[in-house]
């Protein structure tokens, strides 16, 4: 941790809180599609992910893989299946777990079991899911916003310290 440039941990409290703040809000926001379970709501994230991960390799541009609205054309049949398995060693949960919180959400029509896997059902992101996903990635703009201005403030505090010269050091003297 010693490469972390100086102003970072001369912000850190300000740069973690507010970083903390915009995560547990849009978990806190985003576990009500998912009746307040929070372990749905990460596993249908991660199968998410983890279905459209190979259309979009590292390095890539999303545009390769998106049409001009930014979604990927018809893509059902291009999803990548998960299995079970995988998704339990991922997450870090029971196997079991993961398979009852599966079929709970294809029971709700949020994902499909097919032979091979798990992909989640793409006409289950409702407008109520895109909106807040929106709604989602404005707040992260405006927390970058506040984290970029926390560390140019640090800077300039971090410059103006090493400008002020040291001056004698004043030794309390017993009496």
């Amino acid at each position: 941790m010693t490469d972390i440039p100086p102003e970072y941990w001369r912000a850190f409290g300000l740069l973690a809180f507010a970083m903390n703040r915009f995560i547990v809000d849009h978990v806190i926001r985003s576990a009500r599609l998912f009746d307040n379970d929070t372990e749905a709501l990460i596993l249908f994230g991660m199968l998410a992910h983890l279905n459209v991960v190979d259309l979009m390799p590292p390095g890539s541009s999303p545009s390769t893989a998106l049409d001009r609205r930014g979604r990927i054309p018809d893509p059902q049949p291009k999803l990548r299946p998960v299995r079970i398995r995988d998704l339990a060693q991922i997450t870090g949960r029971p196997r079991e777990t993961v398979r009852r919180k599966l079929e709970q959400m294809r029971a709700a029509g949020r994902v499909h079991h097919l032979p091979n896997g798990w992909i989640y059902n793409a006409s289950s992101v409702d407008a109520v899911m895109q909106s807040l996903t929106v709604d989602s990635v404005r707040r992260f703009l405006q927390t970058a916003d506040i984290m970029q201005t926390v560390l140019k403030d640090a800077t300039v505090a971090l410059r103006e310290d090493a400008a002020v010269p040291a001056g004698p050091t004043r030794r309390k003297v017993k009496s």
